[in-house]
């Protein structure tokens, strides 16, 4: 593997991130078991499905509790965008000096799957509502994690075809 190939994989990386972000992630189907047919009747709106983007559903968040709504603003959008450009403004720079800012992505990059944790227990607790609620997953969700385990892969193999001096 050379430095072409990880930056096409970098470029891939972003596309399915950008992607992942603002296509459907999850869409929530409300449900109040036996009592639904009556409660429709009152309040037919509270039954339709929502679907939310992975963006849309942080600003949402953001809307009601700023502070959980700004870490995963942080963690799920700031940092997988900055941690690729990173990779990519590191592949294509002709310094030969240490890159401090890839050294910062590399360490950070654990905390890639924190992300994909957070939704995995949003989609948890959603199901686990009474009633029969239900979470249809998203194409983004998809996309999403597909660029966070490729930004990992990247990361292992980046030191390799361009090493840090």
């Amino acid at each position: 593997m050379n430095s072409g190939d990880i930056r096409n994989l970098c470029i891939s990386s972003f596309v399915l991130l950008i992607a992942g972000m603002l296509l459907p992630c999850m869409t929530v189907m409300p449900s109040a078991g036996e009592y639904t047919s009556i409660i429709k009747m009152f309040a037919p709106e509270a039954f339709d499905p929502v679907t939310y983007s992975l963006l849309g559903g942080i600003l949402v968040m953001m809307e009601s509790d700023i502070l959980i709504g700004s870490l995963l603003l942080l963690f799920s959008i700031i940092f997988p965008l900055w941690k690729l450009g990173t990779f990519i403004y590191y592949l294509y720079r002709t310094k030969k000096t240490e890159s401090k800012s890839l050294a910062v992505a590399l360490k950070m990059g654990k905390y890639s799957m924190l992300d994909i944790f957070v939704l995995a227990v949003i989609v948890i607790a959603v199901k686990g509502l009474p009633g029969g609620s239900e979470v249809v997953l998203g194409l983004g969700l998809y996309f999403f994690g597909a660029s966070i385990l490729l930004s990992m892969f990247i990361g292992q193999k980046i030191m390799s075809v361009k090493p840090l001096n």
